[in-house]
């Protein structure tokens, strides 16, 4: 069995190490982030074993995939930070924004050339796995994928499972070994002079004059109170920690205000890499005392409840933020191109049901302008639209409600499939993320079970209603900050329903 750095690494190509090559280069993609990183820690590694300086390379294009204000100002506070950080570390530090659409052609290739070896991240999803395969074909060096996507190496979590049930106890057998090699707090950088870069690094100093400088969508506007980066991401884990952790197994499910709700607001972080998964646990284990591995239940092996530790609000909050996104990723590992269409990627069984029901009478249809611009009949769903196209999130409950609803008032399964992925990919700042895909999938029955009576449209898939949510829960405090949000234009050629 693998276990420890070997569990993570892959090669991307069968290509050798450069001996003349001047530095070990770090294409972070992913895991964009100083700490906590074993694609980073496995970089030093090599640089110290081929006595060669270590270079991080931070880049950001023009034209990925709903490329927008918001998200490229989330990146780039990101990369600020990490320029600070480098400074502070002594660790070569090469950023690199595209200011015109081309400017970045080939600049891999010629990075690439100089290195003795190229290590980065093994992100199983969105423009990543293309990106590291064409690199790895088109050059001459290895290039080598480091898995830091989780606490437990992906490759430690076997064949796949068509539930969270499946893989829960896949991670509880495998947890403790990989708590004990977690990736380092702190990178051990090595002191070797590196050369300087073939291009002029980005300018980080005045991140609103480039960003108005570049060619970017605009009316996707960054979030000013959920800005980027590690220094941020973590004020906002230990504000929850502090704040919102207690209380989390009974009132997670519970719509409310960003400052009351009991959910962390780290998926954007988590997402951009700019926060490990395993610093999370950290602090959020800490906060029950001195916790170490010891305290694990292997009675509890399986289990949603009791594995972590005695406290509930910790189980709860680590089982979904482990187990639930681990899913996701694994699921990825080697289904990543599943995510083109609801036939490749659904189970036989929802397939079956949405099809049988695809000629069902919907109650309601709507256009994508009119989705966008939250003009439903429905005030719940519009309400949480109006939260993701203004604050890049939405309460993980209504979230689940969102989806639901799309599916039931689109023309077909598929249009509403396309729906969703446009509408999260464009406004969440979690978006394009193996969870974000898998979240919505969950929608249409991925990871879910048949369920009695059959409705209309649904068939058997997970039926979730409005009606039914108001009757749950308070949501007075909810819809009064969702009114305080700034509206929204109404969609062209009508006004708004609802």
């Amino acid at each position: 069995m693998m276990s420890g750095d070997a569990a993570r690494v892959r090669r991307a190509n069968d290509r050798p190490v450069r001996a003349s090559g001047e530095y070990v280069l770090y294409w972070m993609q992913a895991a964009r982030r100083l700490s906590h990183n074993h694609a980073l820690d496995h970089a030093l590694r090599e640089a110290r074993r081929l006595a060669r300086p270590l270079v991080v390379y931070e880049g950001l294009r023009l034209r990925y995939p709903w490329a927008s204000a918001r998200l490229h100002r989330f990146v780039l506070e990101g990369m600020q930070a990490n320029a600070e950080a480098s400074a502070r570390l002594g660790l070569a530090y090469w950023p690199w924004v595209e200011r015109r659409a081309g400017d970045g052609r080939g600049l891999m290739a010629i990075l690439a050339a100089r290195a003795a070896l190229v290590v980065t991240d093994d992100f199983p999803a969105f423009i990543v796995p293309a990106q590291t395969a064409a690199l790895a074909a088109a050059t001459d060096v290895a290039v080598v994928a480091v898995d830091t996507n989780g606490i437990v190496p992906l490759s430690r979590l076997g064949p796949a499972v068509s539930a969270a049930a499946q893989l829960r106890p896949r991670i509880h057998r495998a947890f403790a070994e990989a708590w004990e090699c977690r990736a380092a707090a702190r990178a051990r950088v090595i002191e070797r002079t590196a050369p300087a870069p073939p291009f002029e690094p980005a300018p980080l100093d005045d991140l609103d004059g480039l960003v108005a400088s570049l060619p970017l969508d605009r009316s996707v506007a960054p979030v000013r109170d959920a800005p980027g980066g590690t220094p941020a991401a973590r004020r906002r884990l230990a504000d929850f920690v502090a704040h919102r952790l207690r209380g989390t197994a009974e009132g997670r499910s519970r719509p409310a205000p960003p400052a009351a709700a009991h959910q962390s607001g780290l998926g954007p972080y988590l997402h951009f890499g700019h926060l490990a998964i395993a610093e999370v646990a950290e602090a959020v284990l800490a906060s029950t005392g001195d916790w170490s591995p010891a305290v694990l239940d292997a009675h509890a092996v399986g289990r949603r409840e009791g594995f972590y530790c005695r406290d509930p609000d910790v189980n709860a909050f680590l089982d979904e933020a482990i187990t639930w996104r681990d899913l996701g990723f694994h699921w990825h590992r080697t289904r990543a191109a599943d995510t083109a269409s609801l036939e490749r990627a659904l189970p036989a069984w929802a397939q079956r049901t949405l099809g049988a029901h695809a000629g069902d009478a919907r109650p309601f249809v709507y256009s994508r302008e009119e989705w966008e611009a939250a003009a439903t009949h429905d005030p719940l769903w519009n309400a949480a639209q109006r939260q993701l196209v203004a604050t890049g999130t939405i309460h993980t409950y209504m979230r689940m409600l969102w989806g639901k609803k799309v599916l039931e008032w689109s023309r077909t399964p598929g249009e509403a499939y396309a729906t969703l992925e446009h509408l999260n990919n464009r406004y969440a700042l979690d978006g394009r993320d193996p969870n974000s895909y898998t979240g919505i999938l969950w929608c249409f029955g991925l990871f879910d079970r048949p369920w009695a009576p059959e409705r209309p449209v649904y068939g058997s898939v997970r039926y979730m209603s409005s009606d039914n949510t108001a009757r749950k829960f308070k949501l007075g405090p909810y819809l009064a900050y969702i009114d305080s949000l700034p509206p929204l234009p109404s969609p062209p050629g009508g006004e708004r329903a609802g």
